[in-house]
């Protein structure tokens, strides 16, 4: 069987909501419509690490991007994120699309536009000359259902 050689990057939650905090997730396991969706497009899936999970643990509370926007957060990002770039830029080099990318909207860390560890990821992703344009995103609903053709799960760039 041939491969797609197509690679989306997700948050860490869509593929693994036992790691959103208690009261926040949208679904008892993986974020199916999203994971649907990648499997039709035959992408394959690169999980980043949870920033929140690896640096408060699992009964942490909710917090703000505020509260997570210090200077120790930001260096746990970065810390954690050198692999997953390393790997998307082996991707790269050896001819794979790098589709893009499904984020969290109105997540402190991993909102595309406004999320913590996302702006720490930008700014790998333009470091590392990483070519990973589109981003799509859950929308903050009860449910999480992820529509890619819904404005709503649209984010567009995450360069700009």
């Amino acid at each position: 069987m041939q491969r797609s050689q197509k690679i989306i990057v997700t948050s860490h939650c869509i593929l693994n909501q036992n790691a959103v905090v208690r009261s926040l997730a949208r679904s008892t396991g993986i974020m199916k419509s999203a994971v649907d969706w990648c499997h039709e497009q035959g992408y394959g899936i690169v999980q980043l690490p949870c920033p929140e999970f690896t640096f408060l643990g699992p009964e942490r509370p909710p917090m703000s991007k505020e509260e997570y926007d210090t200077t120790e957060f930001r260096q746990h990002c970065r810390k954690i994120l050198l692999p997953v770039i390393e790997q998307l830029k082996i991707y790269q080099r050896h001819g794979y699309e790098l589709v893009g990318g499904i984020s969290i909207a109105d997540s402190p860390s991993c909102d595309s536009g406004n999320g913590v560890f996302m702006d720490e990821f930008r700014s790998l992703v333009i470091e590392h000359q990483i070519e990973l344009n589109h981003f799509w995103q859950i929308p903050n609903s009860e449910d999480g259902y992820f529509d890619p053709n819904d404005e709503k799960s649209i984010y567009g760039s995450i360069k700009e």
